[in-house]
C-alpha cells in the first residue's frame, strides 16, 4: 500500500529515472521499444539524451497531450479502480485501447489471456495512479521544423534538434484506435531517420505493464 503522501511520478519523471536504470546495469546506450505509455516515455528520454538512444521501436504512441474525451474517460476509469477496483466497463475499455474494437470476435484466446491479466495480475490502485501521471502529459516537443533565429533563444544554436536524432520505426496496427497519432508522430520526425508501419492485422504486438 502506498503511503498517503506518495507522489506518483509525472511521466517525465518517469522518463528521467530511466537514467538511473542505464547506470545501474552499466549501459552506455540502449535500443529501445515501448508500446503506447512505454512509448512516450521512452521517447522523451530520448530527446533529452540522444547520445545513450541507439534507436527505437515505438508501438501506438502518442506525441500530443490527452484530448477532452481521452482525459473524460481515463478519469473516469481513475475513479473506478480507486473506489470499485477492475470494473467491466474499465477492462473494455482497456481491451479496446490495446487491441481496437472485436477483439474478442477475431482473437478469442488472446482476449481472455489478457482479460484474465488485468482482472487477477494489475493492482486497480497503481493503475489508477499511472493513468492519472499519463493522461497529465505534456507534448512531447518534437517537430520537423529547424529553429529560426528569431524563435531560438539568445545564445542558443540554429542547428539544435528540435525533433529525435536517432532511427526510429513507428508502428501501428491495422485496427488500432491510435493510427492517427502515430501518423501525428511521424508527420514529426526526421523523414531521413524513421518510418511509418502499419501492421495488419494485429492492433498491438505488446502490452506495456
Amino acid at each position: 500500500m502506498r503511503e498517503l503522501n506518495y507522489v506518483y511520478p509525472s511521466i517525465d519523471d518517469l522518463a528521467n529515472q530511466l537514467d538511473h536504470v542505464l547506470r545501474y546495469f552499466g549501459l552506455q546506450s540502449i535500443v529501445g521499444l515501448g508500446v503506447g505509455a512505454g512509448g512516450n516515455i521512452l521517447a522523451r528520454f530520448a530527446y533529452r539524451q540522444p547520445t545513450k538512444v541507439e534507436a527505437l521501436c515505438l508501438i501506438n504512441v502518442v506525441s500530443t497531450p490527452a484530448g477532452w474525451i481521452e482525459y473524460g474517460y481515463q478519469k473516469l476509469n481513475s475513479r473506478y479502480l480507486k473506489s470499485k477496483g477492475m470494473t467491466q466497463g474499465v477492462m473494455d475499455y482497456l481491451m479496446w485501447h490495446h487491441f481496437g474494437k472485436g477483439t474478442e470476435e477475431r482473437n478469442h484466446d488472446l482476449a481472455r489471456v489478457y482479460r484474465e491479466y488485468f482482472e487477477h495480475s494489475v493492482h486497480p490502485g497503481n493503475l489508477a495512479a499511472f493513468i492519472d501521471s499519463y493522461v497529465r502529459r505534456t507534448d512531447l516537443g518534437i517537430s520537423r521544423s529547424t529553429p529560426t533565429s528569431e524563435s531560438c533563444p539568445a545564445g542558443r544554436r540554429l542547428s539544435m534538434a528540435t525533433t529525435l536524432q536517432m532511427p526510429i520505426i513507428n508502428v501501428c496496427g491495422a485496427l488500432s484506435p491510435h493510427q492517427e497519432d502515430t501518423v501525428t508522430l511521424n508527420s514529426r520526425l526526421d523523414p531521413t531517420k524513421s518510418s511509418w508501419m502499419k501492421v495488419s492485422p494485429s492492433t498491438s504486438l505488446m502490452i506495456f505493464t
